[in-house]
């Protein structure tokens, strides 16, 4: 991927991206030495003392003061210390994705960064320590901001091993699917587009879009139905067989639950 496409494929990530915060802790931590299991959730941790070893997705590392650690969603990761207590430390859960990909299976982050401003580092984990239980805009909106900092801080002390995942089989099916909105894209169709057999497709397709195939289709051909309702005066009536739907009650039905609202109603109030 040249500069210039990663720079606008970065730009349209940052635009969709959402973020969910979950909690923050601080201390010792108990029961640390853990076998392999999948993490659930995306994690930092910001080691205040100790020793240990975490091995992610097959990377060792050895944490020690001032160091920040990443355990992206989905990573294979174990735990392991000589004593239960190993570390005293911040940890905090949150979750980052765009359309129901996390952030870190299309960009690879470092695992363990030293920050150049520590001090800021300590001060943003405590700044979501002492938000995480208020439940005001303001609070809201200075959580998601730190959790965003701290994320620059991989950007920043990664050593440029920050990059952008390619991702061929994504790109092509996400323009297959675009180009051909009012045509089959059942799951059989699309598996045999990638030329994959429909269980596997359906694992593939999971972990690069985040979702089942329906789904994904679903949402493109609905995103389309408000397209056609914002921005051109083609009939209701004739909306449905352009983006896929057999009857308009079908694409009703399905636009209502998705916007809230039915098709006459969105183009009566957005249009």
């Amino acid at each position: 991927m040249d500069v210039h496409n990663k720079n606008q494929f970065l730009n349209q990530l940052i635009s969709k991206l959402e973020t969910e915060f979950i909690l923050i802790d601080h201390g010792l931590c108990p029961d640390w030495s853990r076998e392999t299991h999948r993490r659930r959730r995306d994690t930092f941790y910001l080691i205040l003392s100790g020793q240990g070893r975490i091995t992610i997705n097959g990377t060792t590392i050895y944490p020690k003061k001032g160091n920040m650690v990443l355990l992206p969603k989905n990573s294979m990761v174990s735990l392991y210390s000589e004593n239960e207590t190993c570390y005293d430390k911040y940890w905090c859960e949150f979750l980052m994705h765009f359309d129901g990909i996390s952030l870190f299976d299309k960009i690879s982050f470092p695992y363990m960064i030293t920050p150049s401003n520590p001090e800021r580092a300590l001060e943003l984990f405590k700044t979501l320590d002492c938000l995480h239980l208020k439940t005001d805009i303001a609070s809201a909106f200075l959580i998601k901001a730190a959790l965003l900092e701290l994320l620059s801080m991989f950007l920043e002390n990664g050593n440029d091993t920050t990059t952008v995942k390619d991702d061929p089989l994504a790109d092509h099916l996400k323009e297959y699917i675009k180009a051909n909105l009012s045509g089959d894209l059942s799951v059989g169709a699309l598996a045999a587009e990638a030329g994959f057999n429909e269980k596997y497709f359906i694992d593939v397709f999971k972990k690069s879009f985040g979702s089942t195939p329906a789904q994904y289709v679903k949402r493109v051909r609905l995103e389309a139905a408000k397209h056609e309702l914002l921005y051109s005066d083609n009939k209701i009536l004739y909306i449905p067989n352009k983006i896929g739907y057999s009857t308009l009650q079908k694409l009703s039905r399905d636009f209502k639950n998705y916007t809230g609202f039915s098709p006459s109603e969105f183009r009566r109030r957005f249009k």
